[in-house]
């Protein structure tokens, strides 16, 4: 049959190729096997960096597959950085703020914060050219916590000292209306431990829909009054239509998500 033309997935395979387009100039590649020409299906490129102080981001090797596209993304060079997160009972000199990043060579020196809070390990460490410390990084054991910390929407149930042992423990209780969570990782109580507050409190907020506003929408309360609504988490409010006017679109029964609630709309 002249003229028709038959497709064959083999041939358009074979004919298959992926594009060399890195856009890092610090990425050094070498393609396998060791080729000139276009880069065929199951051919590999092999990754590294021009220089000392970069590293590999990504995978060091990747492979040309059937489809024209490489199996997975170009990598990238990075700058090696050692970084040290602080918690809230130590601290290092010369270097304000919860995180520390340096340089390969760099050395940082370490302390503790608080009453009695002693330093556990080496007090100097420093940065080696492959990101890691070369020493394990110290804690900040034992000591006293201060008074708790504030938390939004919420207090402590009993009346607060100026100093707690480790150990030690706090409960708080949400405002009028707000909801405590209580599921990992939060709960009602903070904990002093090595002279640092730990722990995880979350209040969830009410919703609030004044009057001005379920007119201007058309709405009213089903089985209320005319009268503003104040309602916890959870709670779920079933409005109506005002006489003439139809819902367009959402549900007339809302439920009230952290502080936020999507009114309905009659016309």
């Amino acid at each position: 049959m002249a003229g028709l033309l038959l497709f064959d997935p083999w041939i358009t395979q074979l004919c298959a190729t992926c594009p060399l387009n890195p856009t890092d100039k610090d990425l050094i590649m070498k393609q396998f096997p060791d080729i000139k020409g276009p880069v065929k299906p199951g051919d590999k490129l092999i990754f590294s960096c021009n220089r000392e102080g970069l590293k590999l981001k990504g995978l060091r090797e990747i492979t040309c597959q059937s489809n024209g596209e490489w199996s997975s993304p170009f990598p990238k060079c990075e700058e090696v950085m050692c970084v040290a997160n602080l918690r809230v009972n130590m601290r290092s000199d010369g270097h304000p703020g919860p995180e520390v990043s340096v340089r390969p060579g760099d050395t940082i020196t370490l302390s503790c914060v608080g009453r009695g809070v002693k330093l556990q390990g080496q007090s100097k460490i420093s940065c080696l050219s492959n990101g890691e410390w070369n020493v394990p990084f110290p804690k900040c054991v034992g000591g006293n916590c201060g008074p708790p910390p504030n938390v939004n929407f919420a207090d402590t149930t009993e009346m607060t000292k100026k100093e707690y042992n480790s150990g030690e423990k706090v409960e708080y209780t949400c405002f009028n209306k707000y909801t405590l969570v209580q599921s990992h990782p939060y709960s009602k109580y903070l904990t002093c431990e090595h002279g640092e507050w730990r722990g995880n409190i979350k209040c969830l907020k009410p919703c609030s829909v004044t009057v001005e506003l379920m007119d201007e929408r058309g709405l009213e309360l089903r089985w209320r009054g005319r009268e503003k609504i104040f309602s916890p988490h959870g709670d779920r409010i079933t409005f109506s239509c005002k006489s003439g006017k139809y819902s367009v679109g959402s549900d007339l029964t809302q439920t009230c998500n952290d502080g936020v609630m999507n009114l309905p709309l009659c016309e």
